[in-house]
């Protein structure tokens, strides 16, 4: 393929074009992510660290933040829908019950909450 142009406007756009289209140096530097193809060349997405927290938000105000991952276990404070969380990571109970270890970016409370009053934006690892 032949281009003209006046000047180096060709030149400019190719570069313009390999710099939309290359992951960035943060992304090369984990090797990570899910290659997504479409018009606009190649995009990268998802890539994170594994222990990297999930932010998160509570979906009910006064969601119990407990000492252990525990119905019966005290509690140590709340969260609220206005609050953001950060979750750490994660177990199961029996099969069947998901709780998030976490702290409440609002209070700095740091505790367990089960996953009908906590959404983690991202998939937490296992604790």
């Amino acid at each position: 393929m032949r281009l003209r142009a006046a000047g180096g406007a060709v030149a400019a756009v190719g570069v313009a074009v390999i710099a939309l289209t290359a992951p960035s140096p943060a992304v090369a530097a984990t090797g990570g992510g899910t290659p997504q193809s479409g018009d606009r060349g190649t995009q990268v997405t998802g890539v994170r660290a594994a222990q990297d927290p999930s932010p998160g938000r509570y979906r009910v105000d006064g969601a119990r933040i407990r000492t252990r991952p525990d119905l019966a276990s005290p509690t140590v404070g709340k969260g609220y829908t206005s609050q953001g969380s950060t979750a750490h990571c994660r177990v199961v109970i029996n099969d069947q019950e998901e709780w998030y270890h976490h702290t409440n970016t609002a209070t700095n409370v740091t505790g367990w909450s089960r996953h009908d009053v906590l959404i983690p934006v991202w998939a937490v690892p296992d604790c």
